[in-house]
């Protein structure tokens, strides 16, 4: 999912670095996905179909405030809880 598979390094992250970095993540896959819808165009140019557009297909432009709305009041972060895992994972060796 995220590529990055190093614990101390997530771990070293603030929550407000570890939210980013998430949706970063997410924003990514919404453009991934604009990309498909992109060639799933060219795909039906080829084929001889008329008219189609890329709203027809994926609206990034949709997904990407539902991103925005859902980020920001669904995701409260426990900051109390990552301090003292944080506090833990200092505590803990290998």
């Amino acid at each position: 999912m995220f590529e990055i598979y190093d614990t101390e390094v997530i771990y070293s992250w603030t929550p407000r670095e570890f939210k980013n970095f998430v949706k970063g993540y997410q924003l990514r896959k919404i453009d991934n996905y604009e990309s498909l819808a992109i060639q799933v165009i060219f795909q039906a140019k080829v084929k001889g179909k008329k008219r189609i557009s890329l709203k027809d297909v994926f609206d990034a432009d949709k997904a990407k405030k539902e991103l925005g709305k859902k980020t920001s009041s669904s995701s409260k972060l426990h900051v109390e809880r990552y301090m003292k895992a944080k506090k833990a994972m200092k505590k803990y060796k290998p």
